[in-house]
């Protein structure tokens, strides 16, 4: 299982690598700062729905974002309580039970943004888990001419 942190950490560390030689943030997006100045008319409780993992793309707050690479892939270092909590979730992963909870996210504009939940998504997208199930609730803009927001509304999950 350590090893299995640690190729998680290589990729973790290649894509921060990354995105800084682009210029990009190396960290998750957080919803919360996507959110700062738009106006948010609703919030619809959308209750368990299985989601592309692809389409995890970022944290509900700033609280842990700087622990994963932009990929959900771990930053921090094998000594940390943060690597061994990930690494008994990965136990808990590859055993008969497998990891059974589901996360809570907030999907807006169709992204998904975790807030509970972080290393387990790490975990399952680190084993290449093509969905993960979550409890999600839909953050609903108030209606708009960009095109961003009139393709959102014509998707409803």
């Amino acid at each position: 299982m350590l090893e299995d942190y640690k190729s998680a950490l290589r990729a973790g560390q290649r894509a921060y690598r990354a995105r800084i030689a682009r210029g990009q943030s190396p960290y998750l997006a957080v919803l919360d700062d996507v959110l700062k100045g738009v106006d948010i008319v609703a919030q619809e409780p959308l209750g368990l729905v299985d989601i592309p993992a692809e389409s995890i793309v970022g944290t509900k707050t700033n609280g842990r974002h700087t622990a994963f690479a932009a990929n959900f892939m771990p930053l921090l270092g094998e000594e940390t309580e943060f690597a061994h909590k990930w690494i008994s979730l990965c136990e808990t992963n590859l055993s008969d039970e497998g990891i059974r909870d589901p996360i809570r996210c907030c999907e807006y504009m169709g992204r998904f943004y975790v807030q509970e939940g972080n290393k387990r998504v790490s975990v399952l997208k680190s084993f290449g888990a093509p969905s993960i199930p979550a409890v999600v609730t839909r953050i609903i803009p108030a209606w708009s001419q960009e095109h961003e927001v009139r393709l959102d509304r014509k998707s409803v999950v």
